[in-house]
């Protein structure tokens, strides 16, 4: 008896499963099909959202969504799914999967038929406050004029040419004759950061062309805060699109116009002899050796992911970590081919101790970056109050100018640690809900840590500009860790002594003497590709599966 009514409440289920509306999808939501050369034992299957998202959903979550389209009822998409992937699955299956997986993805309409609201991922280190400068019909005209440089007997020659001018430039002819001209005659780091900006635009045309090249469509160009700092980036998610070798090649497309660049230098400096552009080749050299390092969302982030096959790195730090204690496991390394886990783990054990370095030191140095900008703000700040005194308007909006992007990086500093520092806990106040022990370590932890920062940041002599000579070595950021116990480990009174106290230039009165040039950091394009996604997973297990889609942050270059 108990069995037949249990037989019977499973077909009222089916029953009305198969009486439902129809579902849809989403409006503007793309079905790509399988991400091609991935490093997962099975292979993920990707759909575009309206925004631009990349969704990656599970072989039978796919084929679900495959099914769907605004006509086939639950029990139809359910014996359409059971013959393609042989398992056997119910119509109150099938609409599980859609109400619980699908529509909380935005892949599928709500059941009125209305696009449901979307939320994109936010991951570690993204970039933020993001603000579209060229339209994406704009970028595909600039595309269509760097194209051919993605020919392969141009690249070839592109290639063999930069090998023959850097063996000139560095092993016979040498740059200290342009860095000579700069110390000289300073108006002309102008003329070098001008040419720095610009190089850095072209590396996002880079990104976009390639993008293109492979057969994805390269999205908006715009810019943002990086971390710290003021970057630009492009939108090249549809690069997931691609196979292995077209996703790479979008990775290295922004320094391959780096390489560009510094060919065209290198042409007119053989046209007019003037040293400094051999000092701006240089500089390409290194923003190109920056963009490969893979510890930040640079290009070499997203190379090392698309070489894996794993398209969110940063999301696999905390599972890795957990992986490497006995008896631990997380099915976000499980999934992962052999050869793949080691390369991640690999990474992870690198990637972790140069994150805790950097932005330990960040910390440490908080106190002098803002009296740094802050002298700086009066100085300009004078420096604008007599130009407009003496009428010389021109003169007094560029301190202006120079005034308001101090404020950026603080700015981004603030925002950026605020935000990391909120995600942080709130994730631990989830973590630790209903357990009282995790809740006590969660508020014991925070207070913690605000503690160290009030030692840290309590105004104690330290806050005193960085100094002409202080060279900001790594060696010199180790040290500082030794005199943290001093409560002002970036200043400590013995180096104070040294360096005559630390005055402030505008305590010295010296309105007409500017600061140190200050270097821009290497372009770090925000592209929306292959290898820069940020994953939020949503488990669900039905009688039939258990199915898990990854939410995969638009990739973007970033170049700060």
């Amino acid at each position: 008896m108990q069995q037949t009514r249990q037989e019977e409440r499973q077909e009222q289920q089916r029953g009305a499963a198969g009486d439902g509306k129809p579902p849809q999808l989403a409006e503007g939501v793309e079905l790509i099909g399988e991400y091609e050369d991935s490093g997962y034992k099975e292979a993920p299957s990707i759909a575009r959202r309206s925004d631009g998202q990349i969704i990656q959903l599970p072989a039978l979550l796919y084929l679900v969504a495959e099914s769907v389209d605004g006509r086939r009822t639950y029990a139809e998409i359910a014996a359409r799914v059971t013959e393609a992937s042989g398992r056997g699955v119910a119509p109150e299956d099938a609409q599980f999967l859609v109400d619980e997986k699908l529509r909380p993805l935005g892949v599928v309409a709500g059941a009125d038929g209305e696009s449901p609201q979307l939320r994109k991922a936010d991951p570690l280190l993204a970039l933020k406050f993001r603000v579209a400068l060229v339209p994406e019909r704009v970028v595909h005209a600039i595309t269509s004029a760097f194209y051919p440089f993605f020919f392969p007997p141009v690249i070839a020659a592109a290639v063999g040419a930069l090998i023959a001018f850097d063996v000139w430039m560095l092993a016979f002819h040498g740059v200290a004759q342009g860095a000579r001209s700069l110390v000289y005659n300073p108006v002309l780091l102008f003329m070098v950061l001008g040419l720095v900006v610009a190089a850095t635009a072209l590396h996002e045309v880079g990104h976009a062309t390639a993008a293109r090249y492979g057969g994805a469509k390269p999205g908006v160009m715009g810019a943002g805060i990086y971390v710290v700092w003021p970057a630009f980036y492009t939108d090249v998610t549809d690069a997931y699109r691609l196979n292995r070798l077209g996703r790479l090649r979008t990775d290295l497309g922004g320094i391959y116009f780096n390489a560009l660049f510094a060919l065209g230098t290198a042409g007119v400096y053989l046209l007019t002899g003037f040293e400094p552009l051999l000092v701006v080749a240089l500089v390409q050299h290194f923003q190109i050796l920056q963009q490969l390092l893979p510890f930040l969302r640079l290009d070499g982030y997203y190379i090392l992911s698309d070489l894996t096959g794993v398209p969110d790195l940063f999301a696999r730090i905390g599972p890795t970590l957990k992986s490497l204690v006995p008896g631990k496991k997380d099915e976000k390394v499980d999934e992962l081919k052999r050869w793949v886990r080691f390369a991640v783990v690999a990474w992870v054990l690198l990637l972790v101790p140069v994150l805790l370095f950097t932005f330990g030191a960040i910390v440490v140095n908080v106190p002098r970056i803002f009296a740094t900008a802050y002298d700086s703000f009066l100085v300009h700040y004078d420096k604008a109050h007599e130009a407009f005194g003496a009428g010389q308007t021109g003169k007094g909006a560029l301190a202006g100018v120079q005034m308001a992007t101090l404020a950026l990086p603080v700015l981004g500093m603030v925002v950026s640690s605020s935000r990391a520092g909120g995600r942080a806990f709130l994730g631990g106040w989830r973590w630790s809900e209903g357990a009282p022990m995790r809740r006590l370590g969660v508020v014991s932890g925070t207070a913690m840590v605000l503690a160290v920062l009030g030692f840290l940041w309590f105004p104690n002599g330290e806050y005193r500009p960085i100094q002409p000579g202080e060279r900001g070595t790594v060696q010199g950021a180790a040290a500082q860790f030794g005199g943290i116990g001093t409560g002002r480990p970036a200043l400590t009174p013995a180096r104070q002594q040294e360096l005559g106290g630390a005055p402030l230039v505008h305590q010295e009165g010296s309105t007409d003497q500017g600061t140190e040039p200050t270097s821009t950091s290497p372009t770090e394009t925000t592209t929306t590709q292959p290898s820069n996604t940020t994953t939020e997973s949503t488990t669900s297990t039905t009688t039939t599966t258990t199915t898990t889609a990854t939410t995969t942050e638009s990739g973007s270059t970033t170049t700060p």
